[in-house]
């Protein structure tokens, strides 16, 4: 097959199921071949380790949800789910990833593929290894060919012309560029990834969302509250079983309830949004026991994860 052929192959392959988020189990299952998929690369994940301790800008928040979110990237990526945590968790490379027919070796992948973007495509088949980020900002020059000086360069080229995503907007752009830069190095020290840790993270995205609202800027207001229904739904997705229904069922009730934030943005009725999101984000830091308990019977436990395996693979 040529490689154009071979990059419509593969899309229809990893897009036959639908879209999945690279986060997401299922994303990880498309994405990465038969028997490749361990327990330890969906159970543990680096801690993130920001400099500046614990309180950043909103661009720097913003930019940790953009970096997590699909709708950043374009083409194939989007659509399949993927984000930049896919290949650099918490600004790590991440060593497990693997595409068969544009990876050599896990934590290599070819990113000058038709797959990814026509346009792009090289016409050779050259994998990289995936680099880490950590520390990114004191580097002199970024990218494989070492060509870029610019952060923000070399970010909207992943972007546009590695990734086939839209022009990003300049705030969109700072804001990536901010949550980089506090990814100072860091030795690599993986923790396991729990409902708990992901429900808090979401917490911390809904204090995103609060800035918008304060400066009633409803653009920003809805792309914020899109991006965190997608982290929503990465939890969900590791809700299974008829038992945890009632979990899913709050999940699902939260991802409402950002829409309809976004929506009285939309109208412009800021008093009531605000009003929203401040019960939202109380309802999220006091989880009703149905999602809190509901970890030991989920995907979030390592064995439970470890039988799904068994039987996706």
């Amino acid at each position: 097959m040529t490689r154009r052929t071979d990059a419509l192959f593969l899309a229809g392959l990893l897009l036959a199921a639908g879209p999945a988020a690279a986060q997401s189990l299922s994303g990880a299952r498309e994405w990465l071949p038969p028997g490749s998929l361990s327990l330890d690369a969906l159970s543990l994940r680096p801690r993130e380790q920001q400099s500046g301790g614990d309180r950043h800008s909103f661009y720097a928040e913003y930019g940790r949800l953009a970096f997590r979110s699909p709708l950043v990237l374009g083409g194939t990526a989007r659509k399949a789910g993927l984000s930049c945590q896919a290949c650099h968790a918490n600004g790590f490379a991440t060593v497990d990833f693997f595409i068969p027919g544009l990876s050599d070796a896990h934590g290599r992948i070819d990113v000058s593929h038709a797959f990814w973007n026509a346009r792009a495509d090289d016409h050779r088949d050259n994998p990289l290894e995936i680099p880490s980020l950590r520390g990114v900002k004191d580097r002199d020059r970024l990218g494989h060919d070492r060509r870029m000086a610019s952060l923000r360069e070399f970010t909207r080229r992943v972007i546009v012309t590695e990734f086939a995503g839209a022009e990003p907007e300049p705030l969109l752009l700072d804001a990536l560029v901010a949550y980089q830069e506090t990814l100072g190095p860091a030795d690599a020290v993986d923790t396991p990834v729990t409902l708990a840790g992901d429900l808090a993270d979401i917490l911390r995205h809904l204090e995103t969302l609060a800035l918008p609202l304060a400066e009633e800027e409803a653009a920003l207001a809805e792309q914020v509250a899109t991006m965190l229904r997608s982290q929503l739904g990465f939890i969900h997705e590791r809700l299974q079983g008829e038992a945890l229904a009632p979990a899913r069922g709050i999940v699902e009730a939260w991802s409402r309830h950002l829409g309809d934030i976004a929506r009285l943005a939309a109208e412009g009725d800021w008093p009531q949004a605000r009003t929203a999101l401040a019960a939202l984000k109380q309802e999220v830091a006091g989880p009703p026991p149905a999602l809190a308990g509901a970890g030991p019977a989920s995907l979030y436990n390592p064995v439970r994860l470890k039988a799904w395996l068994a039987g996706a693979q």
